[in-house]
């Protein structure tokens, strides 16, 4: 019985190995309806699998296909390993329309799910030879935070191998954009144990950079302060002393704008409303709050000016 089972799944998992060995496939003429039934087939592949290895066959079966001489080795355990990721992996790595790759990340997520796309994205843009290209093609199936995300784990993964990470996030800083103060502020949120020397990089770094206090620092801090409040918030939480630098900036806003001074030399330049909204920002969260009145006592500044703000 067992060698029935064996000779039942051999015809079908063929089927799925020639198409995970076709260089023609997908093309731009691959339509919506065979991209889901690669998938579908992928799916159950996986299935088979599971039952093989329950059946205690897998092994027999395996060795069935290796046997087989249009079967390279390699392929089959790639192929095999995740079935549903390889195939995905051949429409990215192919060079079909975007709007098919879109198509792909859709029906990849109704047949399995957000988190197994992710997933996939994450290794793939990490082991792949053109990262921005994939980047710039995702779909907008994915929320920009979770792209987010995965350009911040790229971002970690080329500092933890550069031989000068502070140079790298030098020429970053002076490209400043708000889409790179995103990448800094979700890469220093990242806790990972493997990263813990890129993020203490980037946090440092910032720290050094901005301690100048210098007036082409504008575009950066107006940036900082515009990122979104999680990430912010988050960030703060993680960073302590970048966090004295940050409220420090706020307070030095504050007296610019009660003194009536001229922003045009200075190294920060934000309006009224917007400094109150990221005061209120930084006070939403109750640790945070307490550490901004503690650093607004240290300085000796008005204290009723900032509790004022947080009552507005």
């Amino acid at each position: 019985m067992d060698t029935t089972i064996v000779q039942q799944f051999f015809n079908f998992f063929e089927d799925f190995i020639h198409l995970c060995q076709s260089e023609s496939w997908p093309d731009n003429t691959t339509s919506e309806l065979e991209i889901r039934n690669a998938f579908l087939i992928s799916q159950h592949i996986e299935k088979c699998l599971n039952t093989l290895q329950k059946k205690e066959v897998l092994d027999e079966f395996l060795s069935n296909m290796n046997s087989h001489q249009d079967v390279h080795n390699i392929l089959l355990k790639q192929s095999l390993s995740d079935p549903s990721k390889f195939v995905l992996k051949k429409v990215v790595n192919s060079k079909t329309k975007i709007q098919q790759m879109d198509i792909t990340f859709k029906v990849f997520v109704e047949i399995f799910s957000d988190e197994k796309l992710e997933n996939c994205l994450a290794d793939f843009m990490l082991e792949a030879a053109s990262k921005q290209t994939l980047l710039k093609n995702l779909t907008h199936e994915i929320p920009k935070l979770k792209i987010l995300e995965l350009k911040s784990l790229i971002f970690l993964n080329e500092l933890n191998y550069s031989e000068d990470p502070k140079e790298t996030i030098l020429a970053l800083f002076e490209d400043c954009n708000q889409d790179t103060v995103d990448l800094f502020v979700v890469s220093m949120t990242n806790n990972s144990l493997q990263n813990h020397e890129s993020v203490y990089g980037i946090a440092k770094s910032l720290i050094d950079i901005t301690g100048s206090k210098k007036s082409n620092h504008k575009k950066f801090w107006k940036c900082l302060f515009n990122v979104d409040e999680i990430n912010f918030t988050q960030m703060c939480l993680r960073h302590s002393e970048w966090f004295k630098i940050i409220v420090q900036a706020l307070l030095d806003c504050g007296k610019l704008l009660r003194e009536h001074m001229s922003a045009e030399y200075f190294y920060i330049d934000l309006t009224y409303s917007e400094l109150v909204k990221n005061v209120k920002k930084v006070c939403h969260n109750e640790c945070l709050k307490v550490e901004f009145f503690n650093i607004v006592e240290e300085c000796e500044t008005n204290i009723n000016f900032w509790e004022n703000i947080i009552l507005n």
